[in-house]
């Protein structure tokens, strides 16, 4: 005659022995201590801030894009300022760098406001706009010149940062207003256009920085504005 095995614990519904549950609980014990002592990673330190200032029409997004795409040194801060504060913000230190149009100051020299020498990398130039309303006899042209001016008349700057009022007078059918292609683009509107004008001097856009705060990050930021990645030799 076979005899049927005799039912375990879990199976007969009968409690393990106290010694078996106390071993148990020892073991988990010993193995949650050993979790809760593990120190936690160190969190990494937080890079310093590059605070990158750029005038209207500069979109300085693809260098943004660039900076990032790598490991840097730094991390980056975009900060819109006004034309008309372009060598303000320098020299109070709100930025560290900026996009410029140029010239700063009357003469070009890169000196205004008290900043003294500023580390000027000039970048692109801008063609100059004449913006017109769509009834404007000027809106024909393909291309326009100063002579085909003399008899239109140009609504005066006001303020460096009026190029939007200035469109919208000329957009009534009154006059032109004379802006580089950037802000021509950047206040476009459906009831003027804008054509180039040939026989004007372009404006520049130039990247900035005071010369005593010259440092390997500013030079980093130069070299990705330039199409230099962060696995770029130098």
């Amino acid at each position: 005659m076979n005899r049927r095995a005799r039912p375990s614990a879990a199976r007969s519904g009968r409690t393990a022995p106290a010694s078996s549950r106390r071993a148990g609980r020892s073991a988990s014990d010993r193995s949650t201590a050993g979790r809760s002592a593990t120190p936690a990673s160190a969190a990494p330190a937080e890079l310093p801030v590059l605070r990158v200032g750029f005038i209207p029409g500069v979109e300085p997004d693809r260098f943004a894009r660039r900076w990032r795409s790598g490991q840097r040194a730094a991390r980056l801060e975009l900060v819109p300022v006004p034309l008309s504060r372009q060598a303000d913000v320098l020299g109070t230190g709100e930025v560290d760098m900026c996009f410029v149009r140029l010239p700063l100051d009357a003469d070009g020299s890169g000196t205004a406001g008290g900043l003294g020498e500023l580390h000027l990398v000039e970048l692109w130039e801008e063609r100059p706009m004449v913006v017109v309303g769509i009834e404007n006899i000027l809106s024909l042209h393909e291309e326009i010149t100063v002579a085909d001016l003399a008899e239109d008349p140009e609504i005066p700057s006001a303020h460096p940062d009026d190029a939007a009022d200035r469109v919208a007078v000329v957009a009534t059918g009154v006059g032109h207003a004379l802006l580089p292609m950037s802000l021509a683009r950047l206040h476009h509107r459906k009831d003027v256009v804008h054509r180039p004008l040939a026989d004007a001097p372009a404006t520049r856009i130039a990247l900035a920085w005071p010369r005593g705060a010259d440092d390997a990050v500013r030079q980093e930021f130069v070299g990705a504005v330039r199409g230099r990645t962060a696995r770029s030799s130098r």
